[in-house]
């Protein structure tokens, strides 16, 4: 009888706790879009004004976080459908997929919104598809970004049926892909030899390892959150465990890629490498230091070696965030060393500096496209579940 009773105490503890956590993500989301929606009514009513880049550094935070978006949503479909192909437990049922799927254009599709409100004339981004130049790096990521969109989405739709032999081969075709964009990603940048920090074969890797390990930490967060997805508690143990050696391997592998990258530029003292100190001593020390390097590697590290799935809960959560800095890092410094030397002196305003800081409008308009995101993530699963109970119910 004390047993039984002490079950359900500790069931309803554990409801009460789920309760809790579901109110204070609730109020969360709610206040980044209340303050996201103040951000973009600003951009909308002033357009670039209250932004902080300029003519020399016209990229910023929402380049970044675009180029993060575009990783999550590869690194994320890269592990979950190949877990998928593969059978692996917590990955097998279609379910599973679908989660993958609907968390993949969670976050791709905030990544393009971001970069849509970056342009200058809106209206034209249709022209990259209308009228591509496919010798542009950026026109044919554009394309290859859209071909994903929507083998994913078939992919999500042969996934309600109860056999589908295209289901795989397309899963593939889209994994390929996954591959592809975040290391294109790199490429973007490191085809510019005018720039000495971006013209390097090792970007697209880095973009790559990034992009996996900050979408392994984001679909570890899913799993592990109570009452995201259908599956039974074993199970999800399971996945966890799984995107816990992932996280915790790509981490390792992205700073020793970064070592290797830091290491070789400075190795000769005689050598003067600005971009490289912009990041490590100029005004973004603390984007290097303290987000990229501290509570977005160490912390992490620290936490996925605990035996307790809520230490890597928290680590995966503080790697899906901080790791913007790994874009921030590239694009930002990237630009802020000027070619033509004297150029800054020349001539004076406001948008024609080389330091860039984003303003408090930027990041208003980042917290938008954060709940764009989870709202996009929470109505795709509420419709995922639902065909999967009449896919079920009908088979």
């Amino acid at each position: 009888m004390s047993s039984t009773g002490d079950t359900a105490i500790d069931s309803g503890h554990a409801r009460t706790t789920a309760d809790r956590l579901r109110l204070t993500l609730w109020i969360l989301w709610a206040t980044c879009l209340v303050l996201g929606i103040v951000g973009l009514a600003q951009r909308v009513v002033q357009g670039h004004l209250p932004a902080g880049y300029g003519s020399y550094v016209p990229w910023g935070l929402w380049v970044a976080i675009y180029f993060h978006g575009v990783g999550i949503a590869g690194g994320a479909f890269l592990l979950g459908a190949g877990a998928f192909v593969l059978g692996l437990e917590g990955f097998d049922r279609p379910a599973s997929l679908r989660t993958v799927i609907v968390l993949a254009m969670a976050a791709i599709l905030p990544a393009f919104t971001g970069v849509w409100l970056d342009l200058g004339r809106m209206e034209r981004a249709p022209y990259i598809f209308m009228s591509p130049a496919f010798t542009s790096m950026m026109a044919f990521n554009a394309w290859m970004y859209g071909a994903f969109v929507i083998i994913a989405a078939a992919c999500w739709v042969l996934s309600c049926r109860q056999r589908s032999g295209w289901l795989r081969p397309l899963l593939c075709l889209a994994i390929l892909f996954s591959v592809l964009f975040p290391s294109q990603s790199g490429a973007f940048f490191g085809v510019i030899e005018a720039k000495g920090l971006w013209h390097s074969a090792l970007l697209p890797m880095l973009f790559l390892t990034s992009a996996i390990t900050a979408g392994a930490a984001v679909l570890l967060v899913i799993m592990a959150l109570p009452g995201v997805t259908d599956e039974s508690p074993e199970r999800r143990a399971a996945a966890v465990s799984l995107l816990r050696r992932i996280t915790l391997i790509g981490l390792i592998v992205y700073f020793v890629f970064e070592f290797a990258e830091f290491s070789i530029t400075l190795w000769n003292p005689d050598v003067h490498a600005p971009a490289i100190e912009l990041i490590l001593w100029g005004p973004y020390w603390w984007v290097f230091w303290i987000v990229h390097l501290l509570l977005g590697g160490a912390v992490p590290l620290v936490l996925l070696l605990v035996r307790r799935q809520t230490a890597w809960t928290i680590a995966a959560l503080l790697v899906a965030i901080t790791f913007i800095s790994a874009r921030l890092n590239v694009l930002v410094p990237g630009q802020a060393v000027g070619e033509i030397q004297g150029l800054q002196e020349a001539f004076q305003h406001e948008r024609l500096r080389y330091i860039y800081h984003a303003t408090l409008m930027e990041y208003l308009v980042g917290l938008f496209l954060l709940a764009f995101g989870v709202a996009v993530f929470f109505v795709g699963q509420r419709i995922s579940a639902s065909v999967g109970r009449r896919t079920q119910h009908e088979g």
